[in-house]
């Protein structure tokens, strides 16, 4: 009886049924090629043609490089349903309308200035060992960079969680949500009730998330019940029944911004999980920063930007672009990245910092699906004396992505990088240190999704105390995890080693 029920909730639930109608849509629009390329040789032929010369343009197209393998491959293994899918995904009329919308939005509001040192004015820090990463941040995505601001950081969930809950009970104006997922469970009773309260008050509350994240997580009433509290909420490109390609361009930002004033980012969801609630994976080891003062207004300037996409109306930056200065001399540099733009802010920050480090660079990284650039770059920093170092999950959450993850130990530890695999659990953050000089925190992962198809966002710390605290919990993560050795690589069976390789094939969509 409850295997029936389990199977009858599967087959009726929103995420089965569109996607049940989008695949019936995708095997109409395939089906009149098939028919008709087994019905002559003529055609057959015509459209093996075609795919060769789509092949060729593909091939000499800079545009999403790391995509290219695999449609080349569908295209010559399967010309008759190859180059139909690929005209239906890579030139739909849909996705390129949303495109232009997201990057209108993002032209209109990087026209209106909002503090912080510009790149004209970068000059103020040009002794910084990282200055030229300042500077291309600032140029290439409006990101200027902040003093005044006091930061903390957060090792984990729990440390997190009270502080969070403790600000967001200060609001007194507004408060804007951005988040990949929302579950509910008791991180997300605790918040809600919180968001009564500040709707009784008159504070005004916004909410995005991501549809396809949540689309398993959330009740049918979640909206009804934020909206009757008085909470504008949205969700972030719905998932609809229609075949369109910018549906793969998903939300994983995770931003809170109270009063303007107070904003918190980092790897934390809002799920029990996040803040070991509940177990998943064992650990669940994850980061998170507070700001305060100045560089708010960039985690604001980010929430706008997807505000104005989503709901479709002037998000009035004016209004919500709060400069309250704090007493601190830090630097940083908040960020936002996305698959509409052209800049792959998330992919250059990382490839910058290990390129520009002089004597160590430490990272961890849930997954790691490297790109032959990112793969080369991590080798070449530890050949050259540089101490790299990286921390992935033992435990993983998917296998399929851990067994690519895996397949690129051996070249990284032939080089000379450390690898090690956090034994109690699941490794979620996302962070960078190097020098001693910058770090980063952040949404985005080391995979070709974050890269290329997550809206994404980021802040770069430059001050001595929280790169320290960061150093620190590196080392103290580094502890509790076991190193990994050529001489595992060396054990694993050529089953896997096969297995590992043939996924590799598909990296560019794990």
């Amino acid at each position: 009886m409850q295997l029936f029920k389990r199977i009858r909730d599967i087959i009726t639930s929103r995420l089965f049924v569109t996607s049940f109608l989008i695949l019936l849509q995708i095997i109409a629009l395939i089906l009149p090629f098939l028919y008709l390329g087994m019905r002559s040789v003529y055609i057959h032929a015509v459209v093996g043609f075609i795919s060769t010369v789509i092949s060729l343009s593909i091939a000499n197209d800079e545009k999403h490089a790391p995509f290219h393998t695999i449609w080349i491959v569908v295209l010559l293994a399967a010309p008759i349903a190859g180059w139909p899918l690929y005209v239906i995904l890579r030139h739909n009329k849909q996705a390129g309308q949303a495109s232009r919308r997201c990057a209108t939005v993002s032209e209109h509001l990087d026209k209106i200035p909002f503090g912080g040192f510009q790149p004209d004015s970068l000059y103020a820090c040009k002794h910084h060992p990282f200055h030229r990463e300042m500077l291309h941040l600032a140029r290439s995505c409006n990101a200027p960079v902040f003093t005044s601001t006091i930061t903390r950081y957060f090792p984990n969930g729990e440390s997190f969680f009270p502080v969070y809950l403790e600000k967001l009970r200060t609001a007194k104006k507004f408060i804007f949500m951005e988040y990949f997922i929302i579950n509910d469970g008791y991180l997300w009773q605790e918040v809600k009730k919180i968001l009564t309260e500040k709707c009784r008050q008159g504070v005004e509350v916004r909410i995005l998330y991501d549809d396809i994240a949540t689309i398993s997580k959330l009740t049918r009433s979640f909206r009804r019940e934020l909206r009757n509290m008085g909470v504008q909420v949205y969700p972030f490109n719905p998932y609809r029944a229609a075949v369109d390609s910018f549906m793969n361009y998903r939300d994983h930002r995770k931003i809170t911004v109270i009063d303007g004033v107070i904003g918190f980012t980092g790897g934390i969801n809002l799920a029990d999980e996040y803040i070991n609630k509940i177990e998943r994976f064992g650990y669940w080891k994850d980061a998170g920063l507070m700001l305060e003062g100045s560089a708010v207004q960039a985690l604001t300037h980010t929430f706008l930007k997807s505000w104005g996409f989503v709901v479709k109306e002037d998000p009035m930056p004016q209004k919500y672009l709060i400069d309250k200065p704090q007493n601190a001399d830090s630097l940083v540099q908040p960020f936002c990245d996305s698959p509409a733009g052209k800049v792959r802010a998330g992919r250059d920050t990382y490839s910058s910092l290990i390129n520009g480090a002089q004597r160590y660079v430490w990272i961890t990284a849930p997954y790691l699906i490297l790109e032959n650039e990112m793969l080369n770059a991590l080798c070449l920093a530890a050949t050259s004396g540089v101490d790299v170092r990286i921390i992935t999950p033992h435990i993983a959450d998917k296998w399929y992505v851990h067994a690519v993850t895996r397949s690129n130990y051996r070249a990284l530890i032939k080089a000379g990088v450390k690898v090690y695999e956090y034994k109690p659990g699941f490794v979620h953050a996302k962070l960078i240190v190097a020098d001693d000089a910058a770090a980063m925190v952040a949404t985005t992962n080391f995979d070709y999704r974050s890269f290329y198809a997550l809206f994404e966002n980021g802040v770069m710390v430059y001050g001595r105390d929280v790169i320290a605290q960061i150093k620190s919990d590196l080392t103290e993560t580094m502890q509790q995890s076991m190193p990994y050795t050529m001489e595992m690589c060396q054990h694993t069976s050529r089953f896997r080693r096969s297995m590992r390789k043939l996924l590799r094939i598909f990296s560019p969509f794990l």
